[in-house]
Order: structure tokens, then sequence, then C-alpha cells
């Protein structure tokens, strides 16, 4: 449509046709001063719980645009099943990951606080959520994945719902997934830096959890959770 821009803003609201939607600040100001998108015009909504639709810009304003619902997009997107739960690293490696790998989709992120970790200190749950909307936006993924806050990784394993649970071990790196679940969550675990202590190791095979392997090189943390997530996700079916 001529009257169409194709760039895309976030709500969290339900999406349906007539629905009046007000953009924040921050999104009101990037339409207006850096966009210039003029009053009528067609922009694209995405509320991240897998809602898409055409919305007309029908008030201009620079902190709060408001835009008119007039299209749902059909969409064909199964729910996401793959969580990423991983010892918090430095910031320059966190930031890799949670782009990465929100880029290429997963259901939910879980920073862990593990022996070779960093503290919950270096964990800014605000600044994440930006970054991952911003990601989601670009990369037109309709599902935003959930954040939670850092935890101790027993806890995590004690608390965790029952699903399917693969690690990542630099004492496997060959480790070949023996079974595949065909439905149902899982959740993969990735070490920090300095991998996991051999405490760790014993209690999370105890756990229940089945080796994926990364092959014979050594990966820094962030490229083994990009590798993981995908080896994982292809083995699904998920791509």
């Amino acid at each position: 449509m001529s009257d169409q821009v194709n760039v895309t803003f976030h709500t969290p609201e339900d999406l349906s046709q007539g629905t009046i939607v007000s953009l924040s600040a921050e999104q009101s100001h990037h339409l207006m001063h850096v966009l210039r998108i003029k009053e009528g015009k067609h922009v694209l909504l995405f509320n991240g719980a897998g809602a898409r639709a055409r919305a007309k810009v029908i008030e201009s304003h620079p902190k709060r645009c408001r835009l008119e619902v007039v299209e749902l997009m059909p969409l064909n997107f199964p729910p996401l099943r793959v969580s990423l739960c991983f010892g918090l690293p430095k910031g320059n490696a966190l930031d890799f990951i949670i782009r990465r790998v929100t880029e290429i989709g997963v259901r939910s992120f879980h920073p862990l606080i593990t022996d070779h970790s960093l503290r919950a200190t270096h964990w800014n749950e605000k600044r994440w959520a930006r970054v991952v909307i911003e990601v989601c936006k670009q990369a037109e993924q309709p599902l935003i994945p959930q954040l939670f806050n850092p935890s101790n990784l027993d806890h995590w394993l004690q608390a965790r719902e029952p699903s399917a649970l693969f690690f990542c071990d630099e004492q496997a790196r060959t480790a070949k997934l023996a079974k595949i679940p065909t439905e149902g969550p899982c959740d993969l675990l990735i070490g920090p830096e300095g991998g996991w202590s051999a405490d760790e190791r014993q209690r999370i095979i105890r756990a229940g959890a089945v080796g994926l392997g990364l092959g014979k090189n050594r990966l820094r943390t962030e490229t083994a959770a990009v590798v993981a997530v995908t080896l994982l996700k292809m083995s699904i079916g998920e791509l």
C-alpha cells in the first residue's frame, strides 16, 4: 500500500481491529522526529505475544502518538520451546548472547549465578528488556522472550518446571543428543567463561540433564550459546 511505511512498533496491548494504541514517549519521538511519519500513514504493530497488525497513525504527538488497528496480520508461528539458561558472563558477552539468541528465537532467558559466573549486580533488567524488544522488531520476531532475574543454579534446578534439560560441557564436546522430545519446553544450560565446576557438573547430571556437544574446538561462552541454541532448535524441528 502506498500509504504504508514498513517500520514496526511495539505495544504490550492486545491487538484487535479498531483498537486504539498509544505509543510510548520514546517510540512517539522516533515516529515523529526520526522517521517523520505523518497522520494517515500506516505502520506495523506487534505485541510480543504472537499478534501483528497494520495500524493507521491518527494522532501525532511528541510524547504519545495514537494509532488505530485497521487489519490483523495472520501468523502461523508455533510457540517457541527452547529456554536459554546461562551463567552470567562479562558485559560484552552478555550483550552478544541477548541480541543474537533473541534474533534466533527462544521462549525465555534465565541468567544463573554459578561458581564461575559474575554476580547478580551485573544484570540490568530494564536495559535487556529494551534490547530484546528492539531486536524482535528488527528481526520480525513476533514472540518476545521472557526475561527472568538471576537465580542461583541450585535454586533454579530445584524450582524449574518439569521439562527436557540439556547442557553443554567442556568435558563432553562431542556428546550427541540421545533422544529429542517431540513436544514440550526444553531448557538449555550454558556455563559462564570459566565453565562448570566439578560439583555443578554432578548436580546438573543428577537433575537429568542430557549432554549436547558443540564440537572439538573450545568456544567462547557467547559463541557456545548461539551454536547450542541453533543445534537444539534444529534437532526439535524449530528452524
